[in-house]
């Protein structure tokens, strides 16, 4: 640990796995660091976790697994980011939580996204599963929905994110699995409007006052070019009016949008 809890205190943990739907929670810890001085707690011990036969390569280079937990001293928090362990699972985890115990928080939230076919003129949702009803109590004046159960079906692999809030209720601490859906064809560009309504839950819950004017002009600007495509490529409009409608598309649909908004993003 480079950095000892002796006599800090966060007011949670918030926890971001690499990969995840249009990359809402690593953009999201992105920005929130960006408006503070984040400091080194530890970083994860590569091959204690991870196999380095297959890693991922992407636009031509190589991603190695890793993760790294920050102290975020203005904002009294502690945010990681990570790759999912492939093996030591529990180790992994518990020291995430066990660190979080010594930094005395009072709340974990692991952020996750999926992709789906509905259009983003749709109203963006956030969504829990708590691991305590306490818990659940506290989300009630909140954006946050809050009606599901996070216990895993039986023979079904346990998501990672309960894994955690589970573990975190073992050691008392309050937690949840946060996660919105997205458009699918945000996959690449990512979902300015989700990233803003996380960031403004977050700033809320953890009294962060942050300054979410760029994250706002991000999404008029999203909305705005989309808008204007829609006008020159009717493909691309009828596409998004039937998933406004509430209708599916076809898989040559699918990847013709996604690869049309993707290129309308790729410079920005």
């Amino acid at each position: 640990m480079n950095m000892e809890a002796k006599n800090l205190q966060a007011k949670g943990l918030i926890i971001a796995w690499q990969g995840e739907f249009g990359l809402l929670s690593e953009r999201v810890l992105v920005e929130i660091e960006k408006q503070d001085t984040s400091v080194t707690v530890f970083e994860v011990e590569i091959e204690k976790y991870f196999s380095l036969n297959g890693v991922a390569v992407k636009d031509d280079l190589t991603h190695f697994p890793g993760g790294e937990l920050k102290y975020l001293p203005e904002g009294q928090l502690l945010v990681f980011w990570g790759s999912i362990p492939e093996f030591n699972q529990y180790e992994y985890l518990n020291r995430l939580v066990n660190t979080a115990l010594a930094y005395q928080v009072n709340e974990i939230i692991c952020l996750g996204s999926v992709g789906a076919m509905i259009s983003h003129t749709a109203p963006r949702r956030l969504m829990a599963v708590v691991n305590s009803d306490i818990h659940k109590y506290s989300l009630e004046n909140t954006v946050v929905e809050c009606n599901m159960n996070f216990d895993t079906p039986p023979n079904q692999k346990v998501d990672i994110n309960s894994f955690v809030i589970w573990l975190a209720g073992k050691y008392g601490i309050n937690a949840m699995s946060l996660w919105q859906v997205l458009p699918f064809y945000l996959q690449n560009s990512g979902d300015a409007a989700a990233e803003l309504l996380l960031l403004e839950f977050l700033s809320d819950r953890f009294a962060l006052k942050l300054n979410l004017a760029e994250t706002e002009q991000k999404v008029k600007y999203q909305s705005g070019k989309i808008s204007t495509l829609c006008q020159t490529d009717t493909q691309v409009e009828s596409g998004l009016k039937m998933l406004e409608g509430g209708l599916s598309l076809d898989a040559a649909s699918r990847n013709q949008l996604l690869d049309q908004i993707s290129r309308l993003f790729e410079d920005c």
